[in-house]
């Protein structure tokens, strides 16, 4: 397994106490940080949690090379572990910011664990992962997630979602809308990433007989908007601040001009606007070979529920992916019986990269400048996705 060299600035509250002797863990992913804390907790003697990235040197984008954290430890850590140097930039690093996510500040993740301890009582937690979108706790049978301003809150959605699927989703034990935070129960069993057929029709029946029922309360949900009459003014405002070179801007005008018509094909399918899951890859999948959830459903949107399908061939190996479809379009007609689900394939298959360089914009214009590293790139890669989308689109017509 791949991993990361990690160097720890450590403080007990805000204060500096040293930094830690570097260290080599795994896994690579700078997000996921229960290794870390492991280390941590051993060489200082107390709990420790991440708070946020400081710095990445650039290896590869979100995992690898030499990564900088702020650690804090929850006491006083043992003596003579640490260089006790002063830090040039400690108060840089310590100082608030607009955009800071609530549990990078100093003791965030200790009120996600006060919080779910009023729940679960005096269980102790292990941190499975922080970065610019989530924080994940881990607690014996449960999870605590905290989610950021732009994204769902993932209890407040599976509760809508278990008004028509009880058992699709992780059993919510609770939910602050104000902070953001779900407490979930741990769902059985492992992650789905080579579903077989059977959990295919299982999961994606299910999914879309949910869909269906949730376009009703499309007003009602706590999510944000990605719909496809708004993508036109979204991507112009893409044109004006993601940095392009002149041939991807032109191909990117060139695509902007063909949207109407390309929204117009879309609406022939008559699939209604409802919850998109927004990362239905299978590893958000769980199964105990019986039972079968979806998990994550922070990256939750109101939009065209084509998009998950995309999601999901986009990760399956080819020889899935006729099946998966038929599941899919099946269970729409099943439910649509005037939809046309088939004819929603070819336009998604451009517009989801258009959505989800909209996302990853989304992400970069709320997150604090030592984390934009995690995404800085995306939408540029979207937006060319999207392009060499249409193109292999327009080949195909042409013949």
């Amino acid at each position: 397994m791949e991993t990361k060299w990690v160097e720890a600035l450590v403080s007990v509250g805000a204060r500096f106490v040293g930094r830690a002797p570097g260290f080599e863990v795994e896994p690579a992913w700078w997000s996921e940080v229960e290794g870390v804390t492991r280390r941590l907790d051993e060489l200082l003697g107390v709990r420790t949690v991440v708070l946020r990235l400081v710095h990445a040197d650039e290896a590869e984008i979100g995992r690898g090379g030499r990564i900088v954290y702020h650690v804090q430890a929850m006491g006083e850590p043992r003596s003579g572990v640490l260089d006790e140097t002063p830090y040039d930039g400690w108060d840089a690093i310590v100082a608030p910011h607009p955009l800071r996510s609530t549990w990078a500040e100093v003791d965030g993740p200790e009120r996600i664990v006060e919080w779910a301890r009023s729940f679960l009582g005096p269980v102790e937690p292990v941190q499975v992962k922080t970065w610019n979108l989530s924080c994940l706790l881990r607690f014996p049978g449960a999870w605590a997630k905290a989610t950021s301003r732009f994204a769902s809150v993932d209890a407040d959605i599976i509760e809508h979602v278990q008004r028509y699927d009880e058992t699709l989703a992780p059993t919510v034990l609770g939910k602050s809308m104000e902070h953001r935070w779900s407490l979930l129960a741990h769902a059985p069993g492992n992650d789905c990433w080579e579903p077989d057929e059977a959990t295919v029709e299982n999961v994606v029946n299910r999914w879309v007989a949910v869909q269906t029922q949730l376009t009703a309360e499309v007003g009602e949900l706590s999510a944000p908007r990605l719909l496809p009459g708004e993508l036109a003014a979204e991507v112009e405002r893409l044109l004006s601040v993601v940095p392009l070179s002149a041939r991807l801007r032109s191909e990117v005008e060139h695509l902007l001009s063909k949207l109407p018509s390309i929204i117009a094909e879309l609406d022939t399918a008559g699939l209604p606007i409802t919850l998109v899951h927004g990362d239905f890859h299978p590893g958000n999948w769980r199964s105990d070979g019986t039972a079968r959830a979806i998990v994550d459903w922070a990256d939750t949107f109101i939009g065209h529920p084509a998009t998950d399908i995309q999601r999901l061939t986009g990760w399956l190996p080819e020889a899935k992916r006729v099946h998966a479809l038929e599941v899919w379009t099946t269970a729409w007609k099943d439910h649509v019986p005037d939809a046309d689900p088939e004819r929603a394939l070819p336009p998604t298959a451009v517009l989801v990269h258009l959505l989800y360089a909209i996302m990853y914009q989304r992400f970069l214009d709320n997150i604090e400048p030592a984390e934009r590293i995690y995404h800085e790139d995306d939408p540029r890669t979207e937006l060319q996705a999207a392009v060499e989308a249409y193109g292999l689109r327009e080949r195909s017509v042409t013949g």
